[in-house]
């Protein structure tokens, strides 16, 4: 299976290239600026090589790495994510999309939840991206932490959508060592799931604490 991380230079997308191409999948790193793509895919490359792993990644724009994959990640800033959706509707017509997007706004020391008029972000995408089957997921890894090779964590991914989309992302989710896929429910449920991002920020600010995430127990 080929997966697309859009996006997949910087935030969440560092560690979602290199833990997706450990576990086996054909992972193509996408930007806006392709030759970007290439130096962060050779970069990740490297790091796995010093890890004992020989994993081949993909680097291509964004446009052709959505071209090219069966499933497309994106991890994209908030600011950005629906604009680069609406430009890439017509290559991801019929794939599996997911979405990790979180709308936040900061007031003073707090952040605050903020969706679109869809309810959440993951809802506002699937109506751009109306013939693609979206699914939300990995809102709550913190990237820092998840980008770090060396970290061992354990952490549970709730995951918003329907049939079987939501079925393979899941087995997407479980394939990262030290994640478990729990099912939230339609892609409706987004915004609940979405909303714990800025709880988990405000959480950490307040306490002296970070990188942090969930765990159902």
């Amino acid at each position: 299976m080929k997966i697309a991380v859009l996006g997949g230079t910087g935030n969440i997308g560092i560690g979602l290239s290199m833990r997706l191409s450990i576990a086996g999948y054909d992972v193509i790193v996408g930007s806006r600026d392709e030759k970007k793509a290439e130096e962060k895919a050779r970069e990740y490359m490297s790091v796995l090589e010093s890890m004992g792993y020989e994993n081949e990644i993909g680097y291509a724009s964004n446009r052709k790495a959505s071209e090219l994959c069966d499933v497309a990640i994106l991890a994209i800033p908030s600011d950005y994510i629906f604009s680069t959706a609406e430009s890439l509707k017509d290559v991801l017509d019929g794939k599996i999309v997911v979405s990790p997007a979180v709308p936040m706004k900061k007031e003073g020391r707090t952040f605050y939840y903020a969706p679109p008029p869809e309810g959440s972000a993951a809802e506002k995408i699937a109506s751009i991206l109306n013939n693609s089957q979206v699914v939300s997921a990995f809102h709550t890894i913190p990237a820092r932490k998840f980008a770090d090779m060396k970290s061992v964590f354990n952490w549970d991914v709730p995951v918003c959508g329907d049939g079987e989309a939501k079925e393979t992302v899941m087995e997407i989710v479980n394939s990262i060592d030290g994640l478990r896929a729990l099912d939230a429910g339609p892609l409706s449920s987004s915004r609940l799931v979405e909303s714990v991002t800025p709880l988990l920020i405000n959480v950490a600010l307040r306490s002296g604490m970070k990188d942090l995430s969930i765990k159902f127990v």
